[in-house]
């Protein structure tokens, strides 16, 4: 089993935050504080908190979660 990149982590961990039902301030606090995502700091603090609301809406209604 290869190690899974930090893009790869991230992303994950974001999609699973999207669909968690947590709200906008939670995720971008969340993502914030996580330490294996220091060096997207910068990237995160330009999320504008209505597209995460946004976001989480659309995960709720079309993503579809895939068993690993």
């Amino acid at each position: 089993m290869h190690k899974q990149s930090l893009l790869a982590q991230y992303q994950d961990a974001l999609q699973e935050l999207l669909s968690s039902g947590l709200t906008h301030d939670e995720i971008l606090e969340a993502l914030r504080t996580d330490s294996r995502f220091k060096s997207y700091d910068e990237y995160i603090k330009q999320f504008d908190p209505d597209m995460v609301a946004v976001a989480c809406e659309l995960m709720g209604k079309w993503a579809k979660h895939k068993e690993i």
